[in-house]
């Protein structure tokens, strides 16, 4: 007769460590990601509203987004990633405007959406349970 309580021992020495980890995936997240991934399809979708009335729109919900994004890079511990989307902020904020227009400011608004993606795929941090 073979104990229960032998295989049971046994079982529980080859079954993972953590059954948290192991269920729920990995603990590190990308909270900033989702801010800037929205934030670069408001910027990429501002390229065809360059100079319109509909472009302070386009501005404000970038600049939110950035600054939404900064502060979740900055809750990640990435304290240099942060100068990124507050920059962004600033450019495209609709309180005190920059008066860029043409050309530039359509390829300002592709490299700010990259940008803003690399940033908040870049900061990662640990799951806070």
């Amino acid at each position: 007769m073979s104990s229960g309580n032998r295989r049971e021992r046994r079982a529980a020495a080859t079954a993972p460590r953590s059954t948290v980890e192991h269920r729920y995936g990995s603990p590190v997240e990308r909270r900033a990601l989702v801010p800037a991934v929205l934030g670069a399809i408001v910027l990429l979708a501002g390229v065809a509203l360059i100079d319109t009335a509909g472009f302070s729109w386009i501005r404000m919900s970038a600049a939110v987004l950035a600054f939404i994004t900064a502060v979740l890079v900055w809750q990640a511990g990435h304290r240099v990633l942060v100068v990124v989307p507050i920059v962004l902020g600033v450019l495209w904020n609709p309180v005190v405007p920059f008066p860029f227009s043409g050309e530039p400011w359509r390829i300002g608004q592709v490299v700010g959406a990259a940008v803003l993606v690399v940033t908040g795929f870049l900061s990662k941090g640990r799951r806070q349970d």
